[in-house]
């Protein structure tokens, strides 16, 4: 999820754990990246995941958030993703990278 999407117009505190996201990324619209396959590196190697499709924010977003949370993340709560391969992410700067499209068989 992108961290500009983050509705602070609801709750200034928002953060990972009300949105239930596993990454937050600053300056990358993820959700623009749906099947491609993209890396992370936060230091210790390259991590490939496929972005596979849009993760729709639920009404429990309305219950940790705050009212009108769910409709303001729609279309931009981020994306599930796959791990394609192994490593380690860490709290940070880290650098991205789109390395193509997403062959779906």
């Amino acid at each position: 999820m992108a961290e500009e999407n983050l509705p602070t117009h609801i709750d200034p505190t928002v953060g990972l754990q009300q949105t239930r996201r596993n990454i937050l990324l600053r300056g990358v619209d993820i959700d623009a990246y749906i099947d491609r396959i993209v890396e992370l590196n936060s230091g210790d190697g390259p991590i490939a995941f496929a972005v596979n499709h849009a993760a729709r924010p639920c009404a429990w977003m309305d219950t940790v958030i705050g009212p009108g949370a769910q409709r303001a993340l729609r279309g931009k709560g981020g994306v599930r993703c796959t791990p394609l391969s192994d490593g380690v992410l860490r709290v940070g700067k880290a650098d991205f990278r789109v390395v193509g499209p997403l062959e779906r068989h």
